[in-house]
């Protein structure tokens, strides 16, 4: 009986046009659309770096709420083949006066950002209706160690960039580790 139940409610779904899929392709071709012109249509390699850490300066309006959120979850998820989807889930403890030894309260925000990125010298993150555009720069650093006059050794070492949009009352700043 109760498999009849989820036949009824499947055709239901898919006779009121109402498919998860279908609402996932519909956000990956609108946002191909916003990134117009920076696409490609052939799969591109994983991103080369990650996100190590971050934080995000929330101007709410309120003292209490207002200041530096912690991230305490980044996850980064491929909509399309060159965007990517940053769920961030930041916190921030309510000062007190006077200690207690009552469990601390915690502000909480989740915020999601798209972002164009091709593993090359710039990274474009969707604002609201507005693209900004940030520069990479150099991703790694070549150090030439010599042992002698003829043996050396060469050491690449990637690099730590330090990325920050806004997003209208909120600055996130973002800390990449290239791989």
């Amino acid at each position: 009986m109760p498999q009849a139940k989820i036949c009824v409610l499947v055709t239901l779904l898919l006779a009121f046009g109402i498919c998860p899929a279908g609402a996932a392709d519909d956000a990956a071709q609108s946002l191909t659309r916003f990134f117009k012109g920076t696409t490609r249509s052939l799969p591109s390699p994983d991103i080369d770096f990650q996100i190590t850490a971050g934080y995000a300066v929330l101007r709410t309006g309120k003292p209490d709420s207002s200041g530096r959120y912690a991230m305490t979850s980044i996850n980064v998820a491929r909509i399309a083949p060159d965007i990517y989807r940053l769920d961030l889930e930041l916190e921030k403890p309510l000062p007190r006066d006077v200690p207690t030894f009552e469990q601390p309260y915690f502000f909480t925000e989740k915020r999601t950002y798209y972002f164009w990125y091709q593993n090359g010298e710039r990274i474009i993150f969707k604002i609201g209706n507005k693209k900004a555009t940030l520069s990479l720069g150099r991703k790694e650093v070549l150090r030439v160690n010599i042992h002698s006059t003829d043996t050396y050794t060469l050491d690449r070492e990637t690099m730590l960039k330090n990325l920050s949009f806004d997003d209208g009352t909120a600055t996130i700043h973002l800390q990449l580790k290239f791989k």
